[in-house]
C-alpha cells in the first residue's frame, strides 16, 4: 500500500464581539500552512465584518499550527460519538513513557474538545456538549503528539481568579534575546485564551470569560523560541 499525507486540517475558534468564528488552517503535504473555511457564529461561510481580534488570533494560529508540526504523531485513531459527553481512548502500553503529550481532534463540524486524564495508557476526550446520536454517530480523528524538533524552553499553568480580572502576565527568570517566541495556551476549560502584549521579558494572558467569587480556571503554557 503506498499510503502517504495529502493534508492535515486543524479546526481553531475564537470569540470577538460576543460571537464565536470558527476556522481550519489545513497543512498540505509540503508543510505550507492556509486558512480556509471560516465560519461564523451561526456556522455559516464568513469572509467580512469578522472583529480584529478574530484576524489577529487566524494569523497566531498560523503559528501554533507550526509548533504542532514540530512534534511526532505517536498514535491516531477515530473516536466514535453517539449522544456521549465524554469517550475513553486506549493507547498501546510502551507507546509513551510519560504524560507530556497532546491530542488533537479533527472533528467533522465546530465542536470543541479537550483532553481530561492523560495516562501512559489512555486518555479523555470531552466535547463541549452531547455529541451525536444513534442514529447521527460522528467520527472524530485525532492524533497522539509528543515534541520532537521544537521543544519548550519555558512552560507552566497560570491559575485565574476573579481578583486577576481575566488577565495575568508570565515574568522570565532571566530575559530572552529576542521576542520573535511562540507560545502556545492550553485552557483548562471552554473559554477562549490568548496572548495580548509580548516582550523579551515575559507575555500578558487574557482569558475570556470573566470570573467571580471563589471561581478558578487554569491555563497552561508552553513557549517556544
Amino acid at each position: 500500500m503506498a499510503l502517504s499525507r495529502v493534508q492535515t486540517v486543524i479546526t481553531y475558534s475564537s470569540s470577538g464581539g460576543n460571537q464565536t468564528y470558527y476556522w481550519d488552517v489545513v497543512i498540505d503535504a509540503q508543510g505550507l500552512c492556509t486558512l480556509k473555511n471560516v465560519r461564523g457564529p451561526s456556522g455559516d461561510p464568513c469572509s467580512y465584518g469578522i472583529p480584529e481580534v478574530v484576524l489577529l488570533d487566524m494569523q497566531e494560529s498560523k503559528d501554533i499550527t507550526a509548533v504542532l508540526l514540530g512534534e511526532t504523531e505517536v498514535a491516531s485513531g477515530t473516536l466514535i460519538f453517539t449522544g456521549q459527553t465524554e469517550l475513553t481512548e486506549a493507547i498501546l502500553p510502551g507507546v509513551l513513557n510519560n504524560t507530556d503529550y497532546r491530542v488533537v481532534y479533527t472533528p467533522p463540524d465546530s465542536v470543541q474538545f479537550r483532553t481530561e486524564d492523560l495516562t501512559t495508557t489512555s486518555f479523555k476526550a470531552v466535547p463541549s456538549a452531547a455529541y451525536g446520536s444513534g442514529t447521527d454517530p460522528k467520527s472524530v480523528p485525532y492524533s497522539v503528539l509528543v515534541s520532537t524538533a521544537a521543544s519548550s524552553t519555558t512552560g507552566g499553568t497560570l491559575s485565574f481568579v476573579a481578583a486577576d480580572a481575566s488577565t495575568k502576565t508570565v515574568t522570565f527568570p532571566s530575559a530572552f534575546a529576542t521576542d520573535a517566541y511562540r507560545v502556545v495556551l492550553t485552557p483548562s476549560d471552554f473559554f477562549p485564551a490568548r496572548v495580548t502584549t509580548k516582550s523579551k521579558t515575559g507575555f500578558t494572558v487574557e482569558i475570556g470569560i470573566g470570573l467571580m467569587g471563589a471561581e478558578t480556571v487554569d491555563v497552561g503554557y508552553d513557549v517556544f523560541v
